[in-house]
């Protein structure tokens, strides 16, 4: 959304003029939101949240990708989104070629630190046509699509194995939910202030989570024993 500059201006200018205002979610890049006024512009339409291709927390991968974009901007596209009070989630990517363990304890710190509100990941996906499947057309097997897109099989000799990106999906979706949760049962969310008084049935919950996200806070210790299990490239 908004690949033209000074678009998003001129659509919530429409929107404000036609008092059309409407919850609505959209996906962008993290180079064009931090143009001057967009992401004002997405608040006065009246959007949720932006799903970005944040990809990876690696400037390595995201230059081997040829993303076109920096670390840095990711970090400050979502700043400025929970500034302004839109939510913002990540499309993250595993397995491109190159990545080591090293650029994924990047992307894992990555979304701890910028919080979006949201993710979805993916192993890398290569597809006809572009250059990334000309890389790796010689390490296509018998399984070239997926059934779904949960699957997360290595299409080709990735880094790891398929077993190491689909527990890696796991570890990475239960670190992200305990954060989460804990930071809105204490009203540590990037952009919602105090959160309200909980019930006392919360309480074991909370206690659980506390003590969770501060493993994951304090040690690497768990999450690399059980990748570990895993890794077997």
């Amino acid at each position: 959304m908004g690949l033209k500059p000074g678009w998003m201006s001129r659509f919530a200018d429409a929107v404000e003029r036609l008092d059309a205002r409407v919850p609505f979610k959209c996906l962008s890049r993290v180079d064009l939101l931090l143009r001057d006024g967009d992401i004002d512009a997405l608040q006065r339409a009246g959007c949720q949240i932006v799903w970005v291709g944040a990809e990876s927390g690696s400037q390595k991968i995201l230059d081997a990708m040829e993303k076109g974009t920096k670390v840095e901007q990711i970090y400050e596209a979502s700043r400025r989104l929970h500034e302004a009070g839109v939510k913002v989630a990540f499309f993250l990517q595993f397995g491109y070629p190159g990545e080591t363990r090293a650029d994924i304890e990047k992307t894992l710190q990555m979304v701890r630190d910028c919080q979006p509100d949201d993710i979805g990941m993916s192993v890398s996906y290569p597809l006809p046509g572009t250059k990334f499947y000309d890389r790796v057309s010689d390490e296509l097997g018998a399984k070239q699509n997926w059934q779904d897109s949960s699957d997360l099989a290595m299409l080709y000799e990735g880094p790891y194995t398929t077993d190491f990106y689909r527990h890696l999906h796991t570890v990475l979706h239960k670190e992200y939910r305990a954060r989460k949760t804990w930071g809105a049962l204490t009203g540590q969310t990037p952009d919602r202030g105090p959160a309200r008084a909980r019930s006392a049935r919360w309480s074991t919950t909370a206690r659980r989570c506390r003590w969770h996200a501060a493993s994951c806070a304090s040690s690497n210790t768990c999450r690399t024993r059980a990748l570990d299990r895993w890794n077997r490239p």
